[in-house]
């Protein structure tokens, strides 16, 4: 199975251009890649206009090229709203990240199931854009909690991979937080 995320960025004339990436596209994948590595205004630019298709997201564009499984480019749309409509539309993007007013928002949908069995439906809505770094934070400390939990059932001989993954994305999570923490703080002091 595949996590597919689109990364945009808004450009001042309230055109929007997107890539795809077709694996990963969950907060503490794509997600902490943006962070990590595309977390400027000319990275985000430059991502967004250059990558086109990925099947996953690198540290670079060149090496989110290699190995992907075709060569689209990357598209445009006239303006947020179209963008919106888009991902609305396309149930397949799971995850939609926005690069405007100099941070990564990211846009999710929640779903619901109505009913059991062969009677229940689903429904999906669309949550629209929040910042990125609050939901990383949150989606990071529910896999660090996770993978501590597979490492103790998994724990024959000691620590374990699925602790060495916990601990380091751990550390990630940790520094977003603090970043994120004092953003707010900032705001709330200028206000």
């Amino acid at each position: 199975m595949s996590t597919n995320s689109v990364v945009a960025y808004l450009n001042e004339d309230g055109s929007v251009v997107s890539s795809y990436v077709h694996y990963d596209g969950y907060e503490t994948g794509v997600g902490m890649t943006l962070l990590e590595h595309y977390n400027t205004d000319k990275c985000a630019r430059d991502l967004a206009s250059t990558l086109g298709y990925a099947s996953s997201l690198s540290e670079t564009v060149a090496e989110s090229h290699v190995n992907r499984a075709n060569t689209d480019e990357p598209e445009t749309f006239d303006t947020m709203e179209e963008f919106e409509l888009f991902l609305m539309d396309n149930s397949h993007l799971e995850f939609g990240y926005l690069w405007t007013g100099g941070k990564w928002m990211v846009a999710t949908w929640s779903h619901e199931t109505i009913g059991h069995g062969y009677d229940a439906r689903y429904e999906s809505t669309w949550n629209g854009f929040a910042w990125l770094v609050p939901a990383f934070v949150r989606s990071g400390r529910k896999v660090i909690d996770r993978f501590r939990d597979m490492a103790l059932e998994d724990n024959r001989d000691g620590r374990n991979e699925y602790d060495e993954y916990a601990d380091e994305l751990e550390v990630t999570v940790d520094k977003w937080h603090r970043y994120g923490m004092g953003e707010i703080a900032s705001e709330a002091m200028a206000a």
